[in-house]
């Protein structure tokens, strides 16, 4: 019989309470896009392929966000274990103002007068062009309350009240799923919209979800509340250290996901065909993208917690340990998932050549995901807790513009080879990262405090 000692019980505990509410709402959050792509299956071909790639373009400015809210999770989760509120508020505040000033702004702008430019790089389909621009128009207003919800649900998670966070996100879920329901096939005095039915149902729940969260805190957590004095008299150094982080994490964060919208593109001049098989397979992406970043999540908040704390050697065992722990439950999931794919394929209503097609790389995907977690929570886990974030930017160039996008271009345009090869092409980046990633961990040079006695004080 398998015993467990009672610190490894304690670190599993301490672990999954952290990590599962947070794959939860990154769940709740990717359930929008989900939602988006199921009710619009029954519309056709055109519709799936424009919500999904439209869904790649809104993912650049959403990673972006998640960049630049970054330096509130590493140090929001270093002064939290520091014992020091005010610290803590002074990241939430900080990380609210940028993600509303270097983010809304832009993508505004981008989404409202470039969106045309954007989509005709992904597809020559004129109706699909078309249709995504006006969805991306009206999506991008629901950007200004994802960075409120971003940052104050950061705030929520590295102060133990990631439960919280969870709950209020699946209200907005589920305000979302009733008004797209409503809007996209019209309902009472609401007449159909169609996808563009979605990108209001977007818009609406996002709302929501924002002002809830502010009155939660305002009224149950109000010490979590920035104050304008607290940024008002910030110390010497401590916006520097903010931007230390948030801007290499944000410039990865966008490079990444400028990368993933080039594979789209690659999908999309392939064929439109093509473009829809991996558009109805988001739904498998947004799982393992959100059990991924759970579990980097409570990594990277629980080690923080440690490097505050000054536990350096603590921090160091557990940073491995938790690594395999992230291991070990995405080879789980991968194998429920497989046992899955008959059922999850059959929502989107694949029949003939695309669900064969469908089906190799749903394969891929699941097969692979183990690798997928490694760097996941080798870059955004344990390397930026101790805000080692430039090692990140570095791999993930490496990984994916160095090698998975030049081998997918040379595998799809040059070689002709099928979309699944493609595919596997495009996964060798992973294995690439992983081998970086984890001789980059063994450095130790992410072993470090964020925290200045001069800072802490104040």
């Amino acid at each position: 019989m398998l015993t467990i000692s009672p610190r490894l019980r304690l670190a599993l505990h301490q672990f999954y309470a952290l990590a599962i509410p947070v794959m939860l709402q990154l769940l709740f959050m990717s359930a929008r896009n989900i939602t988006d792509i199921v009710l619009t299956a029954n519309l056709g071909e055109t519709a799936v392929a424009t919500v999904g790639i439209a869904s790649k373009a809104i993912m650049v400015g959403m990673v972006a966000l998640a960049g630049l809210a970054s330096g509130c999770s590493v140090l929001g989760a270093q002064y939290f274990g520091h014992g020091d509120l005010l610290g803590l508020r002074r990241s939430i505040g900080l990380g609210l103002l940028l993600s509303l000033a270097f983010i809304l702004v832009p993508v505004v702008i981008v989404f409202g007068f470039f969106a045309e430019a954007i989509i005709r790089l992904a597809s020559t389909d004129p109706a699909v062009i078309g249709n995504a621009v006006e969805y991306l128009r009206i999506f991008a207003g629901a950007f200004a309350f994802m960075a409120v919800s971003a940052v104050l649900g950061i705030g929520l998670r590295v102060s133990g009240h990631a439960g919280t966070a969870t709950a209020l996100s699946l209200i907005g879920v589920i305000a979302n799923v009733v008004l797209c329901i409503i809007l996209i096939n019209g309902a009472g005095p609401f007449p159909a919209q169609g996808i563009m039915g979605a990108a209001w149902a977007t818009l609406f729940s996002t709302a929501l979800e924002a002002v809830l969260m502010l009155a939660w805190i305002a009224i149950r957590k109000p010490e979590l509340m920035p104050r304008w004095r607290d940024l008002a008299t910030l110390p010497p150094g401590f916006a520097g250290h903010y931007l230390g982080i948030a801007v290499p994490s944000t410039v990865n964060g966008l490079i990444w996901s400028l990368g993933i919208f080039t594979y789209g593109a690659i999908y999309g001049r392939i064929g439109t065909h093509e473009l829809a098989i991996m558009a109805s397979l988001t739904p498998l992406e947004a799982i393992s993208i959100a059990v991924e970043q759970g579990l980097a999540t409570a990594t990277s908040i629980l080690l923080g917690h440690r490097l505050g704390q000054g536990r350096f050697a603590q921090a160091r065992r557990l940073g491995w340990l938790y690594l395999r722990i992230s291991i070990g439950t995405s080879i789980l999931l991968g194998l429920m998932l497989l046992l899955a794919m008959p059922l999850l394929l059959h929502v989107f209503r694949l029949d003939g050549a695309a669900h064969t097609v469908a089906t190799q790389v749903y394969f891929i995907m699941v097969i692979t995901f183990w690798i997928k977690t490694i760097n996941a929570v080798g870059i955004s886990g344990v390397l930026r807790s101790g805000g080692d974030v430039g090692a990140g930017l570095k791999i993930d160039v490496i990984g994916q513009w160095c090698v998975g996008i030049p081998l997918a271009l040379l595998g799809a345009f040059y070689f002709g080879l099928p979309l699944p090869a493609v595919f596997v092409l495009v996964m060798l980046e992973d294995v690439v990262k992983a081998v970086l990633t984890t001789r980059r961990i063994r450095c130790r040079l992410w072993i470090r405090s964020m925290i200045q006695p001069s800072l802490a004080s104040t």
